[in-house]
This record gives C-alpha cells, structure tokens and sequence, in this order.
C-alpha cells in the first residue's frame, strides 16, 4: 500500500487589516473573503477525500479589537471533510499565511472547532509552526488541527479568525495585512487500535500528545504504536500520553522515551455515563454509616443522545463531558510541578499578576518525582493552566471534572476502593504511603509500627526520586497503590500530596437569590482568590490581619471566566453542612450520609465514603479543594473535599486538564 502519497485542499482566506486613528481612538477594518468557488477533490488509487465549503464572505467591517467571547460569537468560515474510501485517512488542517502579509500571528486569534461547537480561543502563535511550506509564496505556516477519519467518516469544521483584545496602539498593527489559506493534506492511515467497551470514546490524540505505554515492573515510558493495543480500561489500564519538551521529536512507535524528555503526563477519561446512586438530599449531619459501593458505567459515544436523570436508578451522562461536549478528557497524572524546583521551598510561586502568570506557564511540569507547585493564588493558578497549552484547551480541573474521574475509579474500570495517601511531606508528586492510614488528621505524624489505631505516617525523603521511611517514589512498584487503577496507567496524587484547587466556586449572592449571581472573589479584600468580583465576607474580622472593611469586591485582579464551561457555581449559604447544594456527578452530594468524627483532640466533618473530609463552601470560604493533604490521614482521599479562600497557601496546588 502506498501510504505517502499525500494531496493537499485550499481554501483561500483574505482578512486586510488597517488600523486607522482619529482623535486618539483606533478601530480596525477587516474584510474576510473566500475566493474558491468549486468543490475540492482530492483522489489516489484507494484514497478519495473530498473537501467542501459554505462561502460565508464574513465583513467585520468598523470593528476594533474584539474579546474572545465576541470573536466566539462570529459568523464562521465552514468546510466539510470527508473520506469516501475504504481506507482509514489521516489528516492534517493547516493555515498559511501568504506573503502579502505583514501582521505577526502574534495578534491575531482564532477558533478551529468542529460545527456546532463554540470553539477555543487560541492565540495563532500557539499552534505549532508548520516549516514544510506546501505552496510558493507561502511566508508562515501554522498547523492547526490533525486526526483520522474512518471509510466514509465526513466532519463539519468552522474556523473564526479576529484580532487579539489585547492588541494596543502601541504595537505594530498600523496598516497591516493578513492573507492566509487553509490548507487540508491528507494520507492514507492504518485503522487504529480501539476498544469495544468504549463505544467510540476511544483516545484522541492532537497537538503534539504522544500516546505512551508504561512499563509494568518500574514506569518506563515507551511511545506506543497507535495501531496495537496500547491500553484496555476492561482490564482497568487506562490510556496514558505525554507532551515531551521543546525541541525533543516524536521517538516513532515502540521506541522508548527518556523521562527527562518528557515535560508532562496526561490520562483519558472517557465520557460515560453513570447509574445515580444516591440524589444527595443531606442538608444536614446524620449518622455514621459506610456507604461506598461500586458505581455502574456504561461508556458512551457524544454522538448519543444526552442521558438526563436525576432519581436513584436513572441514568446521567456524566456533566464533565457534556459541557465541552467532548469524548472525554485528558487528566494531569500528578499535581502539577514547577519546572527547575530543587526543594519544596522553590515551588512555592505566586506570580505577581495576571501577565506575570501568563508567562510562568512556561513553567508547568506535570511529572512523577517532582515538587508540587503551591503557594499559588487561585487566579493565577486558572491562568497559569488556561496558558500551558492553549490549543488543547488547557485549564484548572473544575470540580465537576475531579468528579469525573472519581467515579470512574469507583467503578468496575478502576480499583473501587480507597486509593493510598501520598504523605510525603516534601509535597514531591507520585509518592504513596508505606502504610494504610487508620486515623485522621490530630496535627502530627502518629507511628502505624507504634499505635495501629491512631495511626496517620508522614515525612520526607532525601532527594527525589528515593524512598523514604514513611513512603516509596514512583518508579518503586510498590506506588501503584496510590493509583486510581491499582497499577501504574493511573491518575496520581488524588489522595494527599498537596490540597488541590478546582474551579468550583460560590455564587456572590449579588442578585439576592444566592443563586442567579456572578462567582464570588472571596472573603474580604486580604483573603481572596485574585478574581475581581464581589467579597461574600468583607466584614469577617481576622486576628493579626488589617482589613479595610469598606472595600466589597477586588477590581484589580484578573477576570472571572465568562465562558461557563471553565468553572462550576454553587448556592450561596452560610453553612458548610448544607451538602444538597452539591451537583450530581461532582463527588460531593451524593458520597452522604455526613457525619462528624474526632481525632484525638480534632473534631472534622466527613462523608460515609472512607470518612474523607467533608466541607461546603460557604461566604466565609467560597472555593472548593480536593484530595486533602499529606497529612490528612484517612480524612485525605479521591472523595475528600474542603473550603478555601482563594489565597496562596503552602499545603494548595493544583491539577490540569485539557478538552478538545
């Protein structure tokens, strides 16, 4: 079979950019137009992929610089893509820019998405820069999107292009031009490895993630051959990708990969949905009971139709999916490092502001073995991930989506019980617990060897990458445990390691009903989370600390997301009890009935799964956290939720996760 014979399909896109000034006010003309007329066609002897296009000649005439949510809502250049062959097809959609122009891709953002969907902004820099320009006069080449269509697969794709919000008078924008072309390059493709039992949720697989297999016996990396069996969530081995660091090229199939090569670790989850176990109607503490069990998944294609429950019994397509309307998402492996850190102290970074943040994405490890990065205001933690890797729609892990893989952990494709503590107390990721906890947090590190039944072990190790007295590294078997799948394809850190930021957040009751509002900053004008917005608790007194009791909401921070697939919002209350105001899917409500237990002289709240800690976020503290911490004890785990402010602290980092 000839695999490289490869034809290329053109859509010509012409957007002229002048930027003209009067009276100290800009405002650019744009003009978008398509001058292909005709229907593409591209064949070989066993390949027929035909491209065809919805001549929308988009004029943004009078315009500035416009955010992303208004770019997101413009009308769509649209091209279909379809293989009419009996052969997989591989794929490429690349944009060119011609030599006519003369505006950088730095200023200029767009959204490649497939129709229906609203799309990512992305800035057009981001995307990998494509140097086998495939036509004369071709200046730059950006590549946007690649995959695979199965014999007689079509896709709707729509591609919206303005200019970036942030762009000012002072930059070199002042009579510039941008002309481009699509450009779709097409090969034939081997059928790649899929498993039944996913219904066509299957891996998928862009931007420069590299699909990896692991190695059983000490959690070396091989790069898969996508065509194999490379993962098996039947026998609870989920698939596993890394993103390798700047300048290192794909090693090609079966060829191991040096970890120093490798900058970050990502799991699939795919979408399904789940049999509700329980509608969560605890607005109060009841009484002690055990009431974990195995949750029933069945995985399901976004081609399906949207299950809805909300009874005990009834079906509910899980949330996280269908908010990104995606076939599921890559997780962080591990809490997210800071890159270059050689003691825990060096991993506590708080980016001065928003652009500081922006820059310090440059900076994210997501790696066994490494320091957590904490000390990490909430808003600059989102931006931190909505940074890292803009073209797969990186960002902070919501609560929802912490839900997500949860479940799936509780159900017959992971292990369906209580994932081992990392208690390392140099907060280095991948770490797990010598011994199984038997109490929970009493504020110190209690001997299992001494005191079996108050016994809660935590301390540090050496250097990275050694075993200590209380806990062993990753590449030691023996962390598997501490896996969301019993063996080394899992998700780690989820139980202990640092506390974790997730984008669940409190309504600021700042329509009266506690309901209908904005996501709230935080408590008072010193304790929040660096989102400007409305303080739910600016007149809270705290000792030692000077408030200025007059100031109601932070302004100079950075924006709330106005994009709601990017966070979660809960009723506003003034009780951390009030567990109903949970939503079905996020781990919260439904892991009733709550309780309270004491630890030798601590009292905490906590659910009837594994007694893990159980807190609603409230005025007060109006940000959730998960996992618990490495001294939590059995209050620490998958299911362990908490309250927060927002602020930077030194035992709260933070996870990743993409949707594309």
């Amino acid at each position: 079979m000839e695999k490289k014979n490869k034809k290329y399909m053109y859509v010509i896109m012409v957007i002229i950019i002048l930027l003209i000034i009067t009276i100290g006010v800009s405002y650019a003309l744009w003009i978008m137009r398509s001058e292909q007329k005709e229907e593409n066609i591209l064949s070989t002897s066993c390949l027929n992929v035909t491209m065809e296009e919805e001549l929308n000649n988009v004029s943004l005439n009078n315009t500035i610089p416009i955010s992303d949510e208004e770019g997101l809502g413009k009308v769509p250049f649209s091209f279909k893509i379809k293989n009419n062959c009996e052969e997989y097809a591989d794929y490429t959609i690349n944009l060119e820019m011609l030599s006519e122009t003369t505006l950088e891709s730095k200023y200029v953002k767009i959204a490649l998405s497939e129709k229906g969907d609203r799309g990512v902004a992305t800035k057009l820099d981001a995307y990998k820069e494509y140097e086998e320009l495939k036509s004369t006069g071709t200046k730059e080449g950006r590549q946007l999107k690649s995959g695979k269509l199965k014999p007689s697969e079509e896709k709707d794709y729509e591609l919206r292009i303005w200019l970036d919000e942030n762009v000012t008078i002072n930059d070199d924008t002042m009579g510039k031009m941008y002309k481009s072309k699509i450009i779709v390059e097409s090969e034939i493709g081997e059928k790649p490895y899929t498993e039944s039992i996913l219904n066509g949720t299957d891996p998928v697989l862009d931007g420069g993630l590299i699909p990896i297999t692991i190695n059983e016996e000490n959690g070396t990396v091989t790069r898969a051959d996508e065509t194999e069996k490379w993962y098996s969530y039947r026998e609870q081995k989920w698939a596993n990708a890394v993103i390798l660091r700047d300048g290192v090229e794909d090693p090609g199939a079966n060829e191991p990969i040096d970890e120093k090569n490798i900058e970050s670790y990502f799991v699939w989850i795919p979408r399904y949905r789940y049999e509700i176990f329980d509608e969560g109607n605890y607005p109060d503490i009841t009484t002690e009971i055990n009431n974990a069990k195995t949750i029933n998944i069945v995985f399901e294609s976004k081609d399906k139709p949207v299950q809805n429950g909300t009874n005990v019994g009834q079906w509910l397509t899980h949330p996280a999916f269908t908010s990104f309307n995606t076939n599921g998402i890559w997780v962080g492996k591990f809490e997210t490092g800071y890159d270059g850190a050689e003691r825990a102290v060096d991993s506590e970074v708080n980016p001065a502001n928003e652009k500081a943040a922006i820059e310090a994405a440059n900076k994210v490890i997501i790696k066994p073995n490494t320091y957590a990065w904490r000390e990490i205001q909430l808003a600059k933690a989102y931006t931190v991930g909505r940074n890292y890797e803009t073209t797969l729609n990186s960002h902070l892990i919501k609560n929802i989506e912490w839900g997500a893989v949860a479940y799936l952990q509780h159900s017959e494709y992971g292990t369906h019980q209580r994932v081992r503590l990392n208690n390392n107390f140099n907060y280095l990721t991948g770490y797990a617990a010598v011994h199984e906890p038997t109490i929970g947090f009493t504020g110190t590190s209690e001997s299992c060897s001494t005191n079996p039944e108050a016994c809660n072990e935590f301390g540090v190790v050496a250097k990275p990458g050694e075993d200590g007295e209380y806990n062993t590294n990753y590449f030691n078997k023996k962390s598997v445990i501490a896996s969301t799948t019993g063996n080394y394809t899992g998700i780690f850190d989820m139980s202990g390691g640092a506390w974790e930021f997730v984008m669940g957040g409190l309504d600021d009751n700042s329509t009266g009903d506690g309901k209908t509002g904005k996501l709230s900053s935080g408590r008072h004008n010193v304790w929040n989370s660096g989102f400007n917005g409305k303080l739910t608790c600016p007149e809270c007194s705290d000792d030692g600390i000077e408030i200025n009791h007059e100031i109601t909401k932070v302004t100079g921070g950075i924006d709330l997301p106005t994009d709601e697939r990017y966070y979660d919002k809960y009723d506003y209350d003034t009780k951390v009890i009030t567990f109903n105001r949970g939503k079905l899917g996020d781990a919260t409500k439904e892991i009733g009935p709550f309780i309270t237990m004491t630890y030798l002289t601590l009292t905490r709240n906590v659910s009837s799964w594994y007694n893990t800690e159980a807190w609603f976020i409230i005025s007060e503290r109006p940000w959730f956290i998960r996992g618990g911490c490495n001294t939590n004890g059995t209050g620490a785990g998958l299911f362990s939720f908490d309250l927060a402010r927002g602020i930077n602290e030194n035992v709260v980092g933070f996870r990743l996760a993409l949707a594309f």
